[in-house]
């Protein structure tokens, strides 16, 4: 295992073993993460996973909600408890504008079971899509751009789904250079809620 148990503890916890849509995002504040986002300035609210549903009211219409703290040294981690933003090309594009990286993680959206793909973009470009449970097919402009990550990794369909999930984690460790943990999930982070009409006019 590669996250610890009281990691993987939290993750079920909060439900994000079943539904998560997050990206680590390189070179960013967390404030400049959220305006790259389109999200609300004023809308910043310091709250644990937790408590991340105080103080929103049901009835308001938005795009989406996102918890962002900062995760590894340079890297942001953003986490989406409503909305898609994360896993389409145009966010992705404007987190990684002028230089920026960005490793996808999420599970399950467009498919009924399973992850997705691990994506990765540099610079706004699609560089690696690695499909965690046949890591041979992959699709971007640099396919093996990841490959000094992988060795060793349990990707791939003869591995149960909770071993691909912890190698999955554990890759975008290697190009973070630090694991999620325990102590991150439980801490305080900011959430920012997307307007209506932020992405989709």
């Amino acid at each position: 295992m590669n996250l610890s148990g009281e990691t993987w503890d939290l993750l079920r916890a909060y439900g994000m073993d079943d539904s998560l849509v997050s990206a680590w995002c390189s070179g960013l504040s967390v404030a400049e993460a959220a305006t790259r986002l389109r999200a609300g300035p004023a809308s910043a609210t310091p709250c644990t996973w937790e408590r991340i549903e105080d103080g929103l009211d049901p009835a308001s219409p938005r795009e989406g909600v996102v918890w962002i703290g900062e995760q590894a040294p340079g890297w942001v981690l953003i986490i989406a408890y409503e909305g898609y933003h994360l896993a389409l090309h145009e966010p992705q594009q404007s987190l990684t504008e002028n230089g920026g990286e960005l490793l996808y993680l999420g599970w399950p959206l467009y498919e009924t079971e399973g992850m997705e793909d691990l994506e990765y973009v540099v610079d706004g470009r699609p560089t690696t899509s690695i499909c965690l449970a046949a890591p041979g097919i992959r699709s971007g402009h640099d396919p093996d751009a990841l490959n000094p990550h992988l060795e060793g990794l349990a990707l791939g369909a003869d591995h149960d789904p909770d071993t691909i999930s912890d190698a999955a984690f554990a890759l975008v460790g290697r190009v973070t250079g630090e694991q999620l943990s325990a102590e991150w999930l439980r801490a305080e982070h900011t959430r920012y809620v997307i307007p209506m009409g932020a992405w989709n006019p």
